[in-house]
């Protein structure tokens, strides 16, 4: 099939999806008078098909100005929507053939099992529906990244749902000169009276700010920095972006403001502290690292859902145009909601990030607890490299190590965990040493497929083995040399978050799915 062929396969592809979810919406609304709690889902299901419709109308109306790695992508993702949608096309038809949807003519008992079918058919299509859109939207936002007016002029044809307002402020964000002016500086005043809490085992802090209220706060040292300009000028950007996040999508706080802390003495800089909202419904903040150390057990699909949430968390920080550098267990906080100890996870610790096309001072460090977490080139207090995107992808790799084999490599007193104290590595020697992403990646391949299975084995080994010339997925860095860096976040969609192996298509992201066993894949 030939590129003008497939891009005309994928645009038929989206507009049955329009077609097909729309018809969906309309049948289930046929069922709402049957009883209350139908309606609640009715509604429920129509809310989230509003969204989704938008969103694959704007995809339509730029169809024209996407790279065609980025179409291709996105037309493999709307083939499983169709699938879905026909799917619960063809349940609403069988249950509108089986019984009428006023049982009042119904016997009892028989009313009963038709609303029992009614409820757990639309709960299906909500959960396929409300899953699809989380990896739809990773690939959705990526559009930002593209510098062609199209997209701008399309963002600003009409207010549209909540997607569409915080995609239209983080495009603007994202220009050089921002249109929108927004203030992100607070008063040091306000940080001073603040009562502050540790949190263990992480690099942020619970902080209690009189008239504001409960925040999380994530300082970054500026009082060593050499880029004092630069860095500033990439603190106010970072915090501005991070103002518009939406915190259950992107898996990142979002930033209420920042707090130049200054010397009472020298008057001089000493850090910037971003202050983050705490997220709806959530409490109890606790730091990956800490879970990991209490060894408390937790189901496949809990640790699988907090993976897929810290690969989606790196994936929009790559979008927001940064890179984060310091991706380990201390700089990930996990929130107990009301159904799980295990809840929302996001990603903080900002302490070493820089904009993705900034100048690198390859700044480094000697702690060998954070250097384990670092590509060999990024190793010690003198790097060997610059810091790139896959210099990220790696430090994943690490923590989704962790995470699946639910054991810290630290100790609390920060020692070497039984997983490093067995193996060849030697903690004293960093910089260009191999040894622990050797003894990282042959661990996994050891001790994962048992634990969490092949699928998300290939995951972690693919993440490890990033920069290796002879990984066929991310070896080839000229693929990556576009002027938008659209193809580096299309890979590691393809690669990582959603996992797929040579367009066969194993779905990382349904795997958080394992405990209910409802695998979906293409």
């Amino acid at each position: 099939m030939s590129g003008v062929e497939l891009g005309l396969a994928i645009v038929g592809t989206l507009d049955l999806c329009l077609k097909y979810g729309t018809l969906v919406v309309s049948k289930y609304k046929a069922f709402q008078e049957a009883e209350s709690e139908i309606q609640e889902r009715v509604t429920t299901i129509e809310a989230t098909w509003i969204k989704i419709s938008q969103q694959l109308e704007y995809l339509q109306r730029v169809w024209e100005a996407l790279d065609e790695d980025y179409r291709d992508l996105q037309g493999r993702i709307l083939q499983i929507l169709q699938r879905k949608l026909q799917a619960a096309v063809l349940e609403t038809s069988k249950l509108e053939r089986h019984s009428p949807p006023n049982t009042d003519r119904l016997g009892k008992r028989k009313a009963g099992r038709y609303v029992l079918s009614v409820k757990k058919s639309l709960d299906n299509a909500i959960q396929d529906l409300q899953s699809w859109q989380k990896e739809f939207d990773t690939t959705w936002f990526l559009v930002l990244r593209i510098a062609n007016a199209t997209i701008d002029t399309e963002l600003a044809k009409r207010p549209g749902t909540e997607k569409l307002s915080v995609a239209r402020h983080l495009r603007d964000a994202l220009q050089p000169k921002p249109q929108r002016k927004s203030s992100v500086s607070l008063p040091e005043a306000e940080l001073k009276s603040a009562s502050r809490s540790d949190i263990p085992f992480s690099t942020s802090q619970l902080v209690e700010i009189p008239r504001f209220g409960t925040f999380i706060l994530d300082s970054v040292d500026f009082s060593s920095r050499k880029d004092a300009s630069m860095f500033k000028r990439n603190v106010r950007d970072l915090a501005v972006k991070l103002q518009q996040v939406e915190p259950y999508v992107f898996h990142i706080l979002r930033c209420f403001g920042i707090v130049r802390t200054t010397d009472p003495t020298t008057h001089q800089i000493l850090s910037y502290d971003f202050i983050f909202c705490l997220p709806e419904n959530c409490s109890q903040p606790q730091s990956l690292r800490s879970h990991l150390l209490a060894g408390a057990s937790h189901s496949l699909g809990a640790r699988i859902r907090i993976a897929k949430q810290l690969a989606t968390s790196i994936s929009y920080i790559h979008v927001l145009e940064f890179v984060h550098k310091n991706i380990r267990p201390e700089t990930v906080l996990i929130f107990q909601d009301g159904d799980s100890q295990l809840g929302p996870l996001f990603l903080l610790g900002f302490k070493t990030f820089r904009s993705a096309d900034g100048k690198t001072l390859r700044l480094g460090n000697s702690e060998w607890a954070e250097n384990i977490y670092q590509h060999p080139d990024r190793q010690g207090t003198n790097p060997d490299a610059d810091y790139i995107i896959q210099h990220d992808i790696y430090s994943l790799g690490v923590c989704l190590l962790e995470i699946g084999l639910w054991g810290s490599f630290v100790t609390p007193t920060g020692d070497a965990n039984l997983f490093l104290r067995t193996s060849t590595p030697n903690l004293t020697v960093l910089g260009r040493n191999e040894s622990f992403k050797n003894h990282f990646t042959q661990l996994a391949m050891d001790r994962l497929p048992a634990r969490m299975g092949e699928k998300y084995t290939q995951v972690v080994v693919n993440c490890l083995t990033c920069m290796d010339e002879t990984n066929p997925d991310f070896g080839d860095e000229s693929e990556f040399e576009d002027e938008d860096g659209v193809l580096i976040g299309v890979k590691y969609i393809e690669k990582v978050w959603r996992m797929e192996t040579r367009r066969v298509g194993y779905y990382f992201l349904e795997l958080a799915d394992a405990d209910s066993t409802r695998y979906f894949s293409n």
